[in-house]
């Protein structure tokens, strides 16, 4: 006799969806116990995230621009696109930028990100093509970037400016100094 293994494939994964829904469903029902016992509301999970209005350019460097000294093969990658923190994260990774526009971002109004190295897909390899992309912020929260944004932007994609600003950009620090 030959079992059916798909159906008793698909009964196990139901199974476990249904334990794993019950957990869940405990773990929440047990949270809720905690706060009110303690006469406190949940808090809310649904913060508001912040929006980012975001341009990414490509310049695209050959041998002969090199030996140049300039390139006039600009690409846009994306232009005044709406992005959340993580894509924001996620574009700088991928993107390689590494260095801000000036050394301090209260030095000029409009600071944007570049990157250093070439990044190394196929026209790199294949064409010796050099591309390097720079970001820029054109509103937070439908706002002009401020030197804290631009701060904020650089501590998300990992640059440092040189004359970074001092910690009450990001609040109130909890507990003493350690650092003397």
């Amino acid at each position: 006799m030959k079992h059916d293994t798909p159906d008793l494939e698909k009964q196990r994964a139901a199974l476990e969806h249904a334990r794993r829904q019950a957990q869940n469903d405990m773990q929440a029902a047990k949270d809720q116990h905690f706060y009110t016992r303690l006469g406190l509301t949940e808090p809310e999970t649904d913060t508001p995230e912040d929006r980012f209005v975001i341009s990414i350019h490509c310049d695209r460097w050959t041998h002969d621009n090199l030996e140049a000294g300039e390139t006039n093969d600009h690409e846009i990658e994306f232009d005044h696109a709406s992005v959340d923190t993580d894509e924001l994260v996620r574009h700088g990774r991928e993107y390689g930028f590494s260095e801000p526009s000036c050394n301090d971002p209260q030095m000029s109004p409009e600071v944007w990100f570049r990157s250093t190295f070439p990044r190394e897909d196929r026209a790199y390899f294949e064409q010796g093509v050099q591309k390097y992309y720079s970001l820029h912020i054109h509103e937070v929260n439908g706002k002009p970037p401020s030197p804290e944004d631009y701060q904020r932007v650089a501590d998300l994609i990992g640059t440092r400016f040189d004359q970074a600003l001092t910690p009450p950009y990001r609040g109130e620090q909890e507990g003493p100094d350690l650092c003397l």
